[in-house]
Protein backbone atom coordinates (compact mmCIF):
# COMPACT_ATOMS: atom_id res chain seq x y z
CA UNK A 1 0.00 0.00 0.00
CA UNK A 2 2.87 2.27 0.73
CA UNK A 3 4.17 2.01 -2.51
CA UNK A 4 0.99 3.07 -4.02
CA UNK A 5 0.76 6.25 -2.18
CA UNK A 6 3.98 7.01 -2.98
CA UNK A 7 4.00 6.47 -6.66
CA UNK A 8 0.76 8.53 -6.30
CA UNK A 9 2.28 11.27 -4.08
CA UNK A 10 5.61 11.52 -6.64
CA UNK A 11 3.78 11.71 -9.89
CA UNK A 12 1.31 14.01 -8.42
CA UNK A 13 4.28 16.54 -7.21
CA UNK A 14 5.96 16.24 -10.51
CA UNK A 15 2.84 16.94 -12.88
CA UNK A 16 2.19 19.69 -10.77
CA UNK A 17 5.26 21.50 -10.91
CA UNK A 18 5.76 20.66 -14.76
CA UNK A 19 2.20 22.41 -15.23
CA UNK A 20 3.62 25.57 -13.24
CA UNK A 21 6.46 25.81 -15.16
CA UNK A 22 4.91 25.19 -18.24
CA UNK A 23 2.50 27.75 -17.86
CA UNK A 24 4.93 30.48 -16.35
CA UNK A 25 6.43 29.93 -19.80
CA UNK A 26 4.00 30.79 -22.03
CA UNK A 27 3.92 34.30 -20.60
CA UNK A 28 7.87 35.00 -20.07
CA UNK A 29 10.67 32.91 -19.39
CA UNK A 30 12.60 35.40 -17.29
CA UNK A 31 9.96 34.89 -14.61
CA UNK A 32 9.60 31.32 -15.35
CA UNK A 33 13.89 31.32 -14.77
CA UNK A 34 12.82 33.44 -11.36
CA UNK A 35 9.90 31.15 -10.27
CA UNK A 36 12.38 27.70 -10.54
CA UNK A 37 15.24 29.67 -8.86
CA UNK A 38 12.87 30.90 -5.93
CA UNK A 39 11.29 26.64 -5.30
CA UNK A 40 13.56 24.46 -6.65
CA UNK A 41 14.91 23.67 -3.03
CA UNK A 42 11.86 23.04 -1.40
CA UNK A 43 10.61 21.24 -4.43
CA UNK A 44 13.37 18.69 -3.33
CA UNK A 45 12.87 18.91 0.19
CA UNK A 46 9.00 17.89 -0.69
CA UNK A 47 10.00 14.81 -2.73
CA UNK A 48 12.42 13.65 -0.36
CA UNK A 49 9.62 14.38 2.59
CA UNK A 50 7.45 12.33 0.69
CA UNK A 51 10.13 9.31 -0.57
CA UNK A 52 11.39 8.81 3.12
CA UNK A 53 7.12 9.15 4.73
CA UNK A 54 6.07 6.40 1.96
CA UNK A 55 9.34 4.48 0.99
CA UNK A 56 11.50 4.85 3.77
CA UNK A 57 14.29 6.48 1.57
CA UNK A 58 16.91 8.38 3.70
CA UNK A 59 18.64 11.34 2.42
CA UNK A 60 21.87 11.91 4.18
CA UNK A 61 24.15 15.37 3.26
CA UNK A 62 27.39 15.85 4.92
CA UNK A 63 30.24 18.16 4.36
CA UNK A 64 33.94 17.74 5.33
CA UNK A 65 34.21 21.67 4.50
CA UNK A 66 32.41 24.22 6.47
CA UNK A 67 29.82 25.56 4.87
CA UNK A 68 31.01 29.22 4.79
CA UNK A 69 34.17 28.10 3.10
CA UNK A 70 32.05 26.68 0.24
CA UNK A 71 32.56 29.56 -2.65
CA UNK A 72 28.96 31.19 -3.58
CA UNK A 73 30.71 31.14 -7.12
CA UNK A 74 32.15 27.39 -7.73
CA UNK A 75 32.18 24.44 -10.21
CA UNK A 76 30.35 21.27 -8.69
CA UNK A 77 32.17 17.92 -10.00
CA UNK A 78 30.63 14.65 -8.40
CA UNK A 79 30.59 11.11 -9.59
CA UNK A 80 27.03 9.80 -10.76
CA UNK A 81 25.08 7.21 -10.07
CA UNK A 82 21.55 8.38 -11.11
CA UNK A 83 18.94 10.66 -12.36
CA UNK A 84 18.10 11.22 -8.76
CA UNK A 85 21.65 12.81 -7.99
CA UNK A 86 20.98 15.90 -9.68
CA UNK A 87 17.62 16.71 -7.22
CA UNK A 88 20.24 15.06 -4.33
CA UNK A 89 22.62 17.64 -5.31
CA UNK A 90 20.05 20.72 -5.99
CA UNK A 91 19.19 19.65 -2.35
CA UNK A 92 22.36 19.58 -1.06
CA UNK A 93 23.40 23.24 -2.00
CA UNK A 94 20.43 25.22 -1.04
CA UNK A 95 22.08 28.46 -1.16
CA UNK A 96 23.27 28.08 -4.66
CA UNK A 97 22.24 28.21 -8.00
CA UNK A 98 23.22 25.02 -9.73
CA UNK A 99 23.05 24.47 -13.65
CA UNK A 100 24.03 20.87 -15.02
CA UNK A 101 25.72 19.20 -17.96
CA UNK A 102 23.12 16.94 -18.70
CA UNK A 103 22.35 14.15 -21.50
CA UNK A 104 19.94 15.34 -24.21
CA UNK A 105 17.79 12.61 -23.98
CA UNK A 106 16.41 14.40 -20.36
CA UNK A 107 15.73 17.40 -22.47
CA UNK A 108 11.96 15.90 -22.95
CA UNK A 109 9.72 13.45 -21.40
CA UNK A 110 10.63 14.02 -17.98
CA UNK A 111 7.87 15.86 -15.76
CA UNK A 112 9.26 19.06 -14.05
CA UNK A 113 12.71 17.96 -14.93
CA UNK A 114 12.62 18.35 -18.59
CA UNK A 115 10.61 21.45 -18.36
CA UNK A 116 13.14 23.32 -15.67
CA UNK A 117 16.47 22.05 -17.20
CA UNK A 118 15.24 24.27 -20.66
CA UNK A 119 13.81 26.53 -18.94
CA UNK A 120 17.17 27.23 -16.90
CA UNK A 121 19.33 26.69 -19.81
CA UNK A 122 21.47 24.01 -18.65
CA UNK A 123 23.46 22.25 -21.50
CA UNK A 124 22.06 19.64 -22.59
CA UNK A 125 24.73 17.24 -24.18
CA UNK A 126 23.88 15.21 -27.20
CA UNK A 127 26.63 12.08 -27.24
CA UNK A 128 26.18 11.85 -31.22
CA UNK A 129 27.08 15.64 -32.24
CA UNK A 130 30.28 15.52 -33.28
CA UNK A 131 32.94 17.12 -30.76
CA UNK A 132 33.41 20.61 -31.90
CA UNK A 133 30.04 21.33 -31.45
CA UNK A 134 29.79 19.65 -27.93
CA UNK A 135 33.11 21.70 -27.10
CA UNK A 136 31.12 25.05 -28.64
CA UNK A 137 28.49 24.34 -26.63
CA UNK A 138 30.39 24.03 -23.39
CA UNK A 139 32.16 27.18 -23.77
CA UNK A 140 28.87 29.12 -24.10
CA UNK A 141 27.96 27.37 -20.91
CA UNK A 142 30.84 28.65 -19.37
CA UNK A 143 30.53 32.18 -20.30
CA UNK A 144 26.97 32.27 -19.42
CA UNK A 145 27.86 31.06 -15.21
CA UNK A 146 29.78 34.83 -14.89
CA UNK A 147 26.09 35.78 -14.69
CA UNK A 148 26.56 33.67 -10.92
CA UNK A 149 25.20 30.68 -11.67
CA UNK A 150 27.67 27.11 -10.51
CA UNK A 151 28.07 24.75 -13.45
CA UNK A 152 27.71 20.86 -12.15
CA UNK A 153 29.73 18.18 -14.14
CA UNK A 154 29.92 14.49 -13.79
CA UNK A 155 33.60 13.84 -15.00
CA UNK A 156 32.35 10.22 -15.45
CA UNK A 157 30.47 11.07 -18.72
CA UNK A 158 28.07 8.39 -17.99
CA UNK A 159 26.36 7.16 -14.80
CA UNK A 160 27.82 3.64 -12.68
CA UNK A 161 25.14 0.90 -12.74
CA UNK A 162 27.16 -0.18 -9.86
CA UNK A 163 27.95 2.44 -7.77
CA UNK A 164 32.02 2.27 -8.66
CA UNK A 165 33.49 5.75 -9.52
CA UNK A 166 34.56 5.43 -13.10
CA UNK A 167 37.89 7.36 -14.52
CA UNK A 168 37.24 11.23 -14.36
CA UNK A 169 37.82 12.84 -18.09
CA UNK A 170 38.83 16.46 -18.06
CA UNK A 171 37.27 17.30 -21.21
CA UNK A 172 33.99 19.14 -20.11
CA UNK A 173 35.30 20.43 -16.77
CA UNK A 174 38.88 22.09 -19.02
CA UNK A 175 36.57 23.66 -21.79
CA UNK A 176 33.90 25.39 -19.04
CA UNK A 177 37.25 26.77 -16.92
CA UNK A 178 38.75 28.21 -20.26
CA UNK A 179 35.51 30.09 -20.55
CA UNK A 180 34.77 30.80 -16.68
CA UNK A 181 37.77 29.73 -14.25
CA UNK A 182 36.19 28.60 -11.11
CA UNK A 183 37.15 27.26 -7.72
CA UNK A 184 35.93 23.60 -7.95
CA UNK A 185 33.97 21.76 -5.44
CA UNK A 186 33.87 18.06 -4.87
CA UNK A 187 31.22 15.96 -3.98
CA UNK A 188 30.99 12.47 -3.36
CA UNK A 189 27.41 10.95 -4.09
CA UNK A 190 25.89 7.10 -3.09
CA UNK A 191 23.05 5.22 -3.54
CA UNK A 192 21.57 6.15 -7.09
CA UNK A 193 22.73 3.02 -8.54
CA UNK A 194 20.25 1.24 -6.20
CA UNK A 195 17.30 3.20 -7.32
CA UNK A 196 18.57 3.69 -10.91
CA UNK A 197 14.82 2.89 -12.40
CA UNK A 198 11.51 3.74 -10.76
CA UNK A 199 10.38 0.42 -9.87
CA UNK A 200 13.28 0.19 -7.59
CA UNK A 201 12.90 3.52 -5.22
CA UNK A 202 8.91 1.77 -4.48
CA UNK A 203 10.17 -1.98 -3.74
CA UNK A 204 12.26 -2.57 -0.71
CA UNK A 205 13.37 1.24 0.12
CA UNK A 206 13.07 1.18 3.73
CA UNK A 207 17.13 -0.50 3.00
CA UNK A 208 18.05 2.16 1.26
CA UNK A 209 20.15 5.27 2.09
CA UNK A 210 21.11 8.53 -0.53
CA UNK A 211 24.20 10.20 0.59
CA UNK A 212 25.97 13.30 -0.33
CA UNK A 213 28.92 14.43 0.72
CA UNK A 214 31.11 17.81 -0.01
CA UNK A 215 34.72 16.55 0.24
CA UNK A 216 37.08 19.77 -0.76
CA UNK A 217 37.35 22.86 -2.22
CA UNK A 218 39.98 23.36 -4.76
CA UNK A 219 41.31 26.71 -5.88
CA UNK A 220 40.50 27.44 -9.57
CA UNK A 221 42.71 25.78 -11.97
CA UNK A 222 45.10 27.80 -14.40
CA UNK A 223 46.49 25.09 -16.51
CA UNK A 224 45.61 21.81 -18.38
CA UNK A 225 48.17 20.08 -15.89
CA UNK A 226 46.07 22.01 -12.77
CA UNK A 227 43.09 20.57 -13.93
CA UNK A 228 43.98 17.01 -14.59
CA UNK A 229 45.80 17.07 -10.76
CA UNK A 230 42.61 18.25 -9.39
CA UNK A 231 40.43 15.33 -11.24
CA UNK A 232 43.01 12.98 -10.41
CA UNK A 233 42.89 14.15 -6.59
CA UNK A 234 39.21 14.18 -6.63
CA UNK A 235 38.24 10.79 -7.82
CA UNK A 236 41.03 9.18 -5.60
CA UNK A 237 38.68 10.60 -2.43
CA UNK A 238 35.11 10.23 -3.99
CA UNK A 239 36.51 6.79 -4.50
CA UNK A 240 37.70 6.63 -1.11
CA UNK A 241 34.68 7.68 0.25
CA UNK A 242 32.13 5.29 -1.99
CA UNK A 243 34.42 2.47 -0.83
CA UNK A 244 33.81 3.49 2.64
CA UNK A 245 30.01 3.79 2.19
CA UNK A 246 29.56 0.63 0.44
CA UNK A 247 31.58 -1.60 3.08
CA UNK A 248 29.72 -0.25 5.86
CA UNK A 249 26.31 -1.18 4.22
CA UNK A 250 27.49 -4.93 3.33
Amino acid sequence: MNSIFFVAAVSGLLFTWDLQVKLLTAFRYSATRRYIRNNIWNWTRELFAIARLYGGLHVRISSEVPREDIPSHCMIIANHQSLVDIAVLLFAFPNHSLRFVAKKELERWYPAVSNVLRAQNHVMIDRRANYSSTMKKLGRFGRNSATGYCPVVFPEGTRSRDGLVKTFSAGAVRRILESNPLPIVSVAVDGGYKVSHFESLVRDTRKKVYRARVMRVYPAPQTKQEIAATLKSAQQEITHQINSWQYMDS
